[in-house]
């Protein structure tokens, strides 16, 4: 298999927009890697030296322009992807850069969680030590690193540009904490080639990313496998950990997107582990974890997480089927 160094630049990134029309920047075989790097959010701009006022400046700016923050490495075309098949998403490394920031906008700007009580706009630099994997918030409190794609997702159906701050079926700003290196992210597969893309690094993010940005940052690498599963028709994205399957719901309204996790994962395991659906619907309550995945993209999130564990030594992969 080969392996692809794709840098981002003017050629390769994506600004803020998803389209469903454009080319891609690289064909690719099925099971090889990539090795590509991300921008900081608003097309590069934000690093070290900006301040609240610039900060401001550039989201009146991309929101005049119908577009959002995120700038996106891809897309990645998958020789033999074809609509109807499940493309499967290695995380083999991250490597995360050594400035992140957060920002806090204005309430009435503003998606986050508590706009209406914190209306002001706040903006905070944070240096990251990438030997320790750690950064300091304030003069006591030591952040432990878990760098992230917020984005990862393929080319939506359809021939309509997509914001980028929206997730869907097709992945996107999906924002899931959890899809750290070492974990695997299934997608869905609606175009020929797929269209992968990913962006909007996050160094480190608590569920919920309550104030609508989490620490920003950029990839230096980040090392993905891109194999494509033939003819695995799945409705939304799924994942994997060394410890846990997770399955993701996405929707405006938080208990319908609960609904969606928790259907994903009945399906899944009576798919992987033969189980009745009744009895996977109850294993799910006593043993499923939801948690809210974002509630600042518009379409918000839930993924419910359940523990390998409990099956034992024979524990297969979302790619596998029972025997």
């Amino acid at each position: 298999m080969t392996t692809h160094l794709i840098k981002a630049g003017p050629d390769t990134v994506q600004g803020g927009i998803i389209d469903p029309r454009a080319r891609p920047i690289r064909t690719i075989m099925s099971g090889d890697t990539v090795v590509l790097d991300t921008w900081t959010m608003w097309d590069n701009a934000g690093g070290a030296s900006l301040d609240l006022a610039g900060a401001l400046a550039l989201r009146d700016r991309f929101r005049g322009e119908g577009r959002g923050p995120h700038t996106l490495t891809g897309p990645i075309a998958v020789e033999t992807a074809e609509p109807g098949d499940m493309l499967k998403v290695e995380i083999l490394r991250l490597d995360v850069a050594d400035h992140g920031l957060n920002i806090i906008f204005p309430g009435s700007q503003s998606r986050a969680l508590l706009a209406d009580i914190f209306p002001d706009a706040e903006l905070r630099h944070f240096p990251l030590d990438r030997a320790t994997m750690t950064t300091r918030f304030g003069d006591s409190i030591t952040i432990p690193l878990r760098p992230f794609l917020g984005i990862m997702g393929v080319l939506p159906p359809g021939d309509t540009p997509r914001h980028s701050a929206i997730p869907g079926v097709f992945g996107g700003n999906i924002d899931c904490s959890d899809l750290v290196a070492g974990t695997v992210l299934y997608l869905p597969v609606f175009v020929p080639g797929a269209g992968f893309y990913a962006g909007d690094a996050h160094a480190v993010q608590g569920s919920g990313e309550v104030v609508q940005t989490a620490l920003e940052t950029a990839m230096t690498a980040a090392e993905l496998r891109l194999t494509v599963i033939k003819g695995r028709t799945i409705r939304r994205p799924w994942a994997e950990t060394p410890d846990h399957f997770i399955t993701m719901g996405l929707d405006e309204d938080l208990r319908e997107a609960a609904r969606q996790a928790v259907l994903d994962m009945v399906e899944l395991l009576s798919d992987t582990k033969g189980m009745k659906p009744s009895d996977a619907y109850a294993l799910c309550s006593l043993q499923a974890d939801l948690l809210v995945t974002q509630v600042v993209n518009g379409t918000n999130g839930i993924h419910a997480r359940m523990p390998k564990a409990i099956f034992g030594d024979r524990t297969p992969s979302a790619t596998t089927t029972p025997e």
